[in-house]
């Protein structure tokens, strides 16, 4: 019964083991170059819904506005969502990002970041984020 009780505590802080640096890789306050190989992941897939939660507030306020409105003009038959009005288009499936890196010095009290995303032709992009609601949110061109 021991040994039982034994294996289990080990078996469990194995797992905890094991899992601690998938938990290390999670999106956080300090880490605007995975944030921005996420934004770009999810705009290789074209998956709208997965960027609006990456952008910042400001954006996906006024994409609300815009798919509010955009429900009104088709006489309120259909709610159309904020991630609908995101249109991703040009977009290279095949490009793959060879390198990011982070090109603003981050210091603790900053707010913007900024990542440049290099692919495997040597094209690079830079993406900008802003840290608000605790945690890194992609800044994208509005009209």
């Amino acid at each position: 019964m021991i040994r039982r009780a034994l294996a289990r505590a080990l078996a469990s802080a194995l797992a905890l083991s094991l899992l601690s640096p998938i938990a290390g890789c999670q999106r956080g306050p300090q880490d605007p170059v995975r944030v921005a190989e996420e934004f770009n992941a999810a705009v290789q897939r074209r998956d709208a819904r997965a960027l609006l939660p990456m952008l910042e507030s400001s954006a996906v306020e006024r994409l609300r506005v815009a798919a509010s409105q955009a429900s009104d003009q088709v006489g309120g038959r259909r709610s159309i969502e904020p991630w609908e009005m995101l249109q991703l288009v040009e977009v290279d499936r095949l490009r793959q990002i060879a390198s990011a890196e982070l090109v603003k010095p981050l210091e603790p009290t900053d707010t913007i970041a900024q990542v440049t995303l290099t692919d495997s032709r040597h094209n690079s992009y830079t993406v900008t984020l802003v840290f608000e609601r605790d945690s890194w949110h992609v800044r994208i061109p509005l009209p």
